[in-house]
């Protein structure tokens, strides 16, 4: 708490001045920010932060950056009691400062990061006993008052990072090219190759979760908001899908075993196309860390292609799927099969299907205000790609 009152975090982009930017970055570029201009970027793909590009104008600093990203948690209260109660905005500034040059892929430079210390460590370990113990009612109930307590929470976070600003950012909404998703696989799979079974890196940061963690919260989230999601997307997905989505609801313990069992690597945790950003050169910069994690590849391989791509690519599936295997091998992994891939990414279609309803019941997503087609377009998307025979 002493922390908290002796110096200055900003929370909002009017805070992002000169004098601030002087005293955190000024000695680490060897000069004095005279001016700033801040620009919100990113509006409508992520719910859990804000970004604001800042334009900086220097005096002496020789090789200091024009412009930088800030990253600070969501104004919006619903989604920033959820970051919170998924840590989200630690882990992420935990990623930048302290993981970066040991995951074996290219994100932004960081450049600087503060937090308030948490003041109750122990409740996390409370509210997971909770979580596995209790009926699923029980865990609802238990869920509101986590997430009481993350609306409520007065600590800060700040990520300042590279402004990737040469670099082309894929419209998740319209979808991507198979150039495109062939790219991030490739990527994906050097990525995962890297960080296969590293179980130094994961035991060693407690605050990296497992994917398949606390299912009966999710199951929870699906019970109490199934009705509302069908009245708002049941034309669209079909009664098929709808009957898919039950019949995980009831099985999602043993399929949250499955998604976090050996083999296992590390993961982003929400690699997307909106989270890539392609560069002239080729390299491919990821964003958006603050869903490292770990689990079975196959998980983020079907996250990534049902979200980037539209059904009809369905065709082209197996095609993506050996050239992500091919990488995987080629990278040294030995003893994930391909027909091991296939397996964890049929059951996790579903599994993400299912969670839409979780998603749409514990995240505000702005439909009232913005353009519903990025939420609209990403359930549909997902639940093309579900296999309903499976």
């Amino acid at each position: 708490m002493a922390r908290r009152n002796t110096h200055h975090i900003p929370q909002s982009a009017n805070d992002l001045d000169p004098e601030w930017f002087t005293s955190a970055i000024g000695s680490k570029y060897g000069g004095v920010v005279t001016h700033v201009e801040t620009e919100t970027i990113g509006e409508g793909v992520g719910f859990l932060g804000e970004l604001h590009r800042c334009s900086l104008t220097w005096e002496g600093g020789t090789t200091a950056p024009d412009s930088v990203v800030a990253k600070l948690p969501s104004k919006v209260l619903k989604n920033r009691s959820l970051g919170e109660g998924l840590a989200v905005y630690e882990r992420e500034i935990l990623v930048y400062s302290e993981l970066r040059s040991q995951l074996g892929i290219p994100m932004p430079e960081f450049v600087y990061a503060d937090l308030d210390p948490n003041p109750a460590p122990w409740l996390e370990t409370l509210f997971v006993f909770l979580f596995e113990r209790l009926p699923i009612g029980g865990v609802s109930w238990v869920l509101d008052r986590l997430l009481s307590l993350g609306a409520k929470s007065p600590r800060r976070y700040l990520l300042v990072m590279e402004d990737i600003a040469d670099a082309r950012p894929p419209s998740q909404v319209a979808g991507g090219s198979i150039a495109d998703a062939l790219g991030g696989l490739d990527l994906l799979a050097r990525f995962h190759a890297h960080n296969w079974m590293n179980q130094d890196l994961r035991d060693s940061n407690p605050i990296v979760w497992g994917l398949g963690r606390t299912p009966k919260v999710v199951q929870a989230s699906y019970r109490r908001n199934r009705s509302a999601f069908v009245g708002r997307f049941g034309a669209l997905i079909g009664d098929g899908m709808v009957a898919k989505m039950d019949e995980v609801q009831e099985r999602l313990p043993e399929l949250a075993s499955q998604i976090q069992g050996e083999p296992w690597t590390l993961c982003h945790g929400d690699y997307r196309l909106d989270n890539l950003m392609f560069r002239p050169d080729g390299q491919i910069v990821v964003l958006d860390w603050q869903g490292l994690g770990w689990g079975r590849p196959g998980w983020e391989v079907a996250y990534f292609i049902t979200t980037a791509l539209e059904p009809h690519h369905r065709d082209e599936e197996q095609m993506m799927l050996r050239r992500y295997h091919q990488v995987l091998v080629e990278e040294g992994v030995r003893g994930y099969s391909y027909e091991d891939l296939i397996e964890d990414v049929t059951a996790t279609k579903a599994v993400l299907a299912h969670r839409m309803v979780a998603g749409d019941d514990l995240l505000d997503t702005g439909m009232e205000d913005g353009d519903p087609d990025f939420v609209d377009v990403l359930v549909q998307r997902v639940a093309g790609w579900v296999d309903l025979t499976n």
